[in-house]
């Protein structure tokens, strides 16, 4: 018995840690749900043309993604709280079980000779010796008889308190399921607008051509932050003696090099002073080189977007990430994860566009990265 109850005991510990984690991260997942909303509703003010239309659905998406892993979070907790309360009613019902027929023969007993036959039969005939003896026994078997019933009730009440919770939980339960699908249409529904909106701007020229007016314009933006970050102290080792020697940011294909770039359905052509590394959505990317944050936020044409300033007038650039990890003011070294891919303002799906900046000028990141 000692060591069934330890072992309900610690199962019942593991809920109720179990239970307090999902709680913090609920909360966390809910402040964080406020601060991407509030977000939303100022991009929603201030951005414009096509690519703002991305960006919106973009933070939308952020969000849609985020009250869809709440609604996970409280599922998940639910069906736990649900399977430890439905253990607990199957081990009361084998007790409840296991000991009614005890309790309701003892109860027949008393019921069918009434309480004076039963002590009679232990006094009498008997002298006085052996009477005193058989009324402590009498009085023994009467406590024996009671604590077992009493228990007996105590059970079958818990039981019925037990199967009431569980209806209620099993309710809850129905409720955010609910809450789950419907986060979860919510979301597909945001990216099929998305996805929509991309087909748009890649097959119809007016739209395209918007698009690559309004990424220029992104682009001399990136060139003003990047040339107004007060440049870090100087750093121990200068990036530019490892020219040539650093990471790569991610591993991929490079898809778009450094250079013009011709659309090879409108011929258009663009200016691209940076990489297009095909890692897959949620793969992590690195800083290249020792440096501090400069700038971790949405940037316009760009998405999520990290600038690390390395000192001495080298900055790198990452892109269209759909997590970051990092914040404006950190310091960061070589190989840390700085966040994980993802398709933030990007026109053709996930991949990290990556740049090295020198005096506030583009250069070609093969020419400072390792040879693969």
């Amino acid at each position: 018995m000692k060591r069934e109850a330890l072992a309900a005991t610690l199962v019942l510990a593991t809920v109720v840690l179990a239970d307090d984690a999902a709680t913090r991260r609920r909360l966390s997942l809910e402040q964080e749900t406020v601060r991407l909303s509030k977000e939303m509703e100022a991009l929603a003010a201030k951005e414009r043309g096509v690519l703002g239309d991305v960006t919106r659905l973009d933070a939308r998406l952020a969000v849609e993604r985020l009250k869809l892993e709440e609604a996970s979070a409280s599922l998940a907790a639910a069906e736990q709280r649900l399977a430890h309360g439905e253990s607990v009613a199957a081990g009361l019902e084998a007790d409840v079980r296991a000991s009614a027929p005890l309790a309701a023969s003892r109860l027949r007993a008393i019921y069918e000779r009434g309480p004076t036959a039963v002590l009679a039969q232990f006094v009498l005939p008997a002298d006085a010796a052996t009477g005193l003896d058989g009324l402590r026994y009498a009085s023994y078997l009467a406590r024996r008889d009671g604590r077992q019933i009493a228990a007996w009730r105590a059970s079958a009440q818990r039981l019925t308190d037990e199967q009431a919770a569980l209806a209620a939980e099993r309710a809850r339960l129905t409720t955010q399921r609910d809450d789950a699908a419907r986060q979860k249409a919510e979301l597909e529904a945001t990216r099929t607008s998305r996805e929509t909106l991309l087909d748009r701007i890649r097959d119809d020229r007016e739209q395209h051509e918007r698009a690559i007016g309004e990424l220029d314009a992104a682009a001399a933006n990136l060139g003003s932050l990047v040339g107004s970050i007060d440049e870090a102290p100087a750093a121990p080792l200068d990036v530019r003696k490892f020219r040539g020697l650093l990471p790569w940011p991610a591993d991929g294909r490079v898809s778009s090099g450094f250079g013009n770039v011709v659309h090879p359905r409108f011929k258009t052509e663009v200016p691209h002073p940076g990489l297009d590394i095909d890692a897959p959505e949620g793969a992590p990317f690195h800083a290249v080189f020792d440096g501090r944050v400069a700038f971790a936020a949405p940037l316009h044409g760009y998405g999520l977007t990290v600038v690390v300033d390395h000192g001495n007038g080298v900055a790198s650039v990452y892109a269209h990430a759909g997590v970051l990890l990092v914040q404006a003011g950190d310091a960061v070294t070589k190989g840390e994860d700085l966040g994980r891919v993802g398709d933030s303002g990007s026109l053709r799906g996930p991949y990290l566009y990556f740049e090295m900046r020198a005096s506030g000028k583009p250069e070609d990141p093969s020419e400072w990265l390792r040879k693969r």
